[in-house]
């Protein structure tokens, strides 16, 4: 089985709640900036990916848009309605195992985003990491199941 990679970033600052529609909220200047930052952090890396799936969500959507402008990718996002804030985890690595690719990134929001980097971890994640906003996790495995992946690193913007 070949080992795959699995990137999952969540969404740069975004407006408050307090809107009728969550899933119309937008990014925030600083949430711009964030999202470049992680970017930037990702390319010094010198990793890539063969897909990118987004949450519908508008902000979800901005994030993912500016992170490969900053990677300068021509890569097309593909919208996933499962990974929304209430995405159910396991359904998710399931629909993973799935897919042709060897290397994926997840552009999704907090709390699904630390749910699934937990539920695939192999270990307890360390205990400094959580999910702020911009936030990149990487992880790898032959397959996405329950702890079945080493967490590989987190980069913060």
């Amino acid at each position: 089985m070949k080992t795959k990679r699995l990137y999952v970033l969540r969404h740069g600052n975004a407006q408050p709640f307090g809107y009728e529609h969550d899933s119309e909220r937008a990014l925030t200047e600083q949430g711009f900036d964030e999202v470049r930052s992680t970017a930037e952090k990702f390319a010094e890396l010198g990793e890539d990916f063969d897909a990118i799936f987004v949450s519908p969500f508008l902000r979800a959507q901005q994030t993912a848009d500016e992170f490969l402008k900053v990677l300068g990718s021509q890569m097309a996002p593909q919208t996933l309605d499962q990974i929304t804030p209430s995405g159910k985890e396991l359904d998710v690595a399931l629909w993973l195992n799935e897919q042709p690719y060897e290397s994926i990134l997840l552009v999704t929001h907090q709390p699904f985003a630390y749910q699934l980097v937990d539920l695939l971890a192999d270990e307890p994640l360390p205990a400094r990491f959580q999910m702020m906003t911009a936030t990149l996790a990487a992880l790898e495995g032959e397959l996405y199941a329950t702890a079945c992946c080493q967490f590989r690193w987190s980069i913060e913007p």
